[in-house]
């Protein structure tokens, strides 16, 4: 993804579209995300977030990172119904700090409304509590796939 620097304002880091009624009761969607806080200033903290639409699947605390911590987030969303009054769970891991030391923590979310009748888009984002020339990260991996029920990949 292009770099986040400089800026309070959550960012799209990277996204991807899924079509208008591509979503089937029974579909999981799994996405991954990683990336880097290259460049950091003082205690600026960091939160970065997987989100359908505008719903937060899962998301990192907000952690004073040091030049190059890591993320890594690995979420699973789970249609549950399909339609215009659709309906989805959500869980996953989120980790962010020192490569390999970082605590993961999980998260979930509890049923919550989707209309798969309108295109959905998955995004990771990134938002700094302070804007600073020398807060800068950038997301390096996002891989969003949809499992069928039946499917065996």
């Amino acid at each position: 993804s292009a770099a986040l620097t400089n800026s309070t304002t959550e960012t799209t880091l990277d996204s991807r579209a899924i079509a208008a009624n591509a979503l089937k009761a029974g579909d999981v969607v799994e996405i991954v995300a990683q990336g880097i806080a290259t460049v950091t200033n003082a205690t600026d903290t960091l939160q970065v977030k997987v989100k359908i639409g505008s719903t937060v699947v899962c998301a990192t605390a907000a952690v004073d990172v040091a030049d190059n911590d890591v993320w890594f987030l690995h979420t699973f969303i789970t249609i549950r119904t399909d339609g215009a009054s659709g309906t989805l769970v959500g869980s996953g891991i989120a980790a962010l700090g020192v490569e390999g030391t970082a605590t993961a923590r999980p998260d979930i979310l509890a049923s919550t409304a989707v209309d798969t009748t309108a295109a959905q888009t998955v995004a990771v984002t990134g938002t700094w509590s302070v804007a600073n020339a020398n807060d800068s990260c950038r997301n390096d991996a996002f891989v969003v796939k949809i499992h069928r029920p039946g499917a065996f990949d």
